[in-house]
C-alpha cells in the first residue's frame, strides 16, 4: 500500500541531498583553492624572475655605462649622448657585450626622450612621448615588464619565435651621479618557463592529492552521519504517519491520504469519466467486552490481527489506516460503490473465516462496515466520511457482522 505523506523539509525529504551538497561544495572549493592556489604560485614564481632580471638589468647596465663611458658621455656628462660616426662602433661593441647577459635587444634614451641607439636601428633619432615606464627611469626609477614576443631580431641578427622577454627601463647616472639618459633592456627568460610551469603543475598536483584526501576523509564521516540521520527520519517519518499498536496508518495520515486521492480524482475528472473513490469505515464488534474479558494485551492482539487480515484483502494502492479506538478506514481509488462493497465483503469473510488466536485464546472476531463512495471530488472528504460513518451505524443497528452501504 501506498505510504502516507507529512510536510517535509527538503533534507528530511532526501538526506542525501546533504550528502551530494557537501560533494557539490567539496568539488567547487578543491577546483576554486587548486586555481587560486596555481594563479598564486605563477605569480610569485613570475616576480622572482621578474626580480632576478630587473637585478640582472641592473648590474649589466652599470658594467656597460662602466665599459663604455667613452661613447656615452664624449659630449659632456649632463645628457648622454653619441656622434653619428660613434653609432657604428658603439652597436658593435654592446652587441658583444650583452650578447653573453642573454640580452636581445637594448634601447637608450638622452634626457630629451630622443632614442640616440637601438639595436633596431630604424627607431634611431626618434622621439618617445607619453611613456610612463621611460618617466619613472628619468626620474631615478626603475620598471620592469614581462612579455612574450611572437618574433623578434636577437643581437646576432638571428630571429627567434616565442620569446619571454623582460623589458626594463632603468636610469643611466653620470660620472658625477646625476641622470642623464635611459636604457631599456630587454632580457631574454624563456629558458625559466619550463622550470616556472614545472613548479607550477607539481604544487598543484601535490596540493591536490593533499585536499583529496582531507575531502575524501570528511566525506566518509559525513556518510556515516547521513546514514545515521536517514535512519533516524525515517523512524521519524514512520512514527508520523503510522498507529504505532497496527503498523497501520494513523488518523491523520489516512486521512491525508484519502485528501490526495481525492486531489487526484479531481485532476484526472477534467481528462477521464467515471472516476470514482471508495470509502469504507470498519469497526470491531463488542470490542470493548474482549478488552474487559480478557485484558487489553489481548484487545491489543486482536486490533493487530485485524490489521494484518485486512491488509492481505487490500491491493497495493489502495489506502489503510487506524481510524481510532477499533475503528479503522479503507480508502480504495478507483472503486466504485459496488468495488467498494466487493472489498468490504471480502475483508469480513477473511476476519471470519477462522478465530483469532491471541493471548492463548481462540477468538470469534467479526465486524461491521459502514460503505459509500465519492463520485464528486467537490464534495469534499467530510461528507463522504459521514456518509460512511452513517452505513456503519446502520450496519451495527442491524445486527453487526455485516456490510451497508449509501451512496
Amino acid at each position: 500500500m501506498n505510504e502516507g505523506t507529512v510536510t517535509l523539509t527538503r533534507l528530511e525529504r532526501d538526506p542525501n541531498s546533504l550528502l551530494r551538497l557537501l560533494v557539490m561544495v567539496g568539488i567547487i572549493a578543491m577546483l576554486l583553492i587548486l586555481s587560486l592556489t596555481g594563479y598564486g604560485i605563477y605569480r610569485k614564481a613570475h616576480n622572482e624572475v621578474l626580480l632576478a632580471a630587473e637585478d640582472d638589468a641592473v648590474r649589466i647596465a652599470t658594467v656597460m655605462v662602466e665599459e663604455h663611458n667613452e661613447f656615452l658621455f664624449s659630449s659632456g656628462q649632463d645628457n648622454i649622448a653619441l656622434s653619428p660616426s660613434q653609432i657604428d662602433l658603439f652597436n658593435e661593441h654592446v652587441r658583444k657585450f650583452l650578447h653573453p647577459f642573454s640580452i636581445v635587444k637594448i634601447k637608450v634614451f638622452d634626457l630629451n626622450r630622443i632614442i640616440i641607439f637601438s639595436t633596431e636601428a630604424k627607431i634611431i633619432g626618434k622621439k618617445v612621448e607619453n611613456n610612463p615606464r621611460l618617466e619613472k627611469a628619468l626620474f631615478g626609477g626603475i620598471d620592469s615588464h614581462k612579455e612574450t614576443k611572437g618574433a623578434m631580431i636577437d643581437l646576432v641578427d638571428e630571429e627567434r619565435f616565442d620569446v619571454d622577454v623582460i623589458e626594463t627601463y632603468l636610469p643611466v647616472f653620470n660620472n658625477e651621479g646625476k641622470i642623464s639618459g635611459s636604457f631599456e633592456l630587454y632580457l631574454d627568460v624563456t629558458r625559466y618557463r619550463d622550470t616556472v610551469n614545472d613548479q607550477v603543475v607539481s604544487s598543484i598536483v601535490l596540493l591536490g592529492i593533499i585536499l583529496f584526501l582531507v575531502f575524501a576523509t570528511a566525506f566518509l564521516f559525513v556518510n556515516k552521519g547521513v546514514s545515521q540521520l536517514k535512519k533516524l527520519l525515517d523512524r521519524l517519518q514512520k512514527m508520523a504517519v503510522t498507529d504505532p499498536l497496527t503498523g497501520a496508518f494513523n488518523r491523520g495520515a489516512v486521512l491525508t491520504r484519502a485528501t490526495e486521492e481525492l486531489a487526484r480524482m479531481e485532476r484526472r475528472k477534467a481528462i477521464e469519466q467515471g472516476i470514482h473513490l471508495g470509502v469504507i469505515m470498519i469497526d470491531l464488534d463488542h470490542f470493548k467486552a474482549v478488552n474487559d474479558t480478557y485484558g487489553h494485551q489481548v484487545g491489543d492482539d486482536v486490533l493487530r490481527e485485524m490489521t494484518n487480515r485486512v491488509e492481505c484483502c487490500l491491493r497495493e494502492y489502495d489506502v489503510f489506516g487506524r481510524y481510532g479506538g477499533e475503528e479503522f478506514l479503507v480508502v480504495v481509488p478507483d472503486g466504485d460503490f459496488q468495488g467498494a462493497l466487493v472489498v468490504a465483503e471480502r475483508i469480513r469473510f477473511e476476519l471470519n473465516k477462522a478465530p483469532f488466536a491471541c493471548g492463548g485464546q481462540k477468538l470469534p472476531i467479526t465486524a461491521s462496515f459502514g460503505v459509500t463512495c465519492c463520485t464528486n471530488p467537490h464534495e469534499g472528504l467530510n461528507v463522504a466520511l459521514q456518509r460512511a460513518d452513517e452505513a456503519l451505524y446502520q450496519a451495527k443497528d442491524d445486527g453487526r457482522n455485516r456490510v451497508v452501504g449509501k451512496e
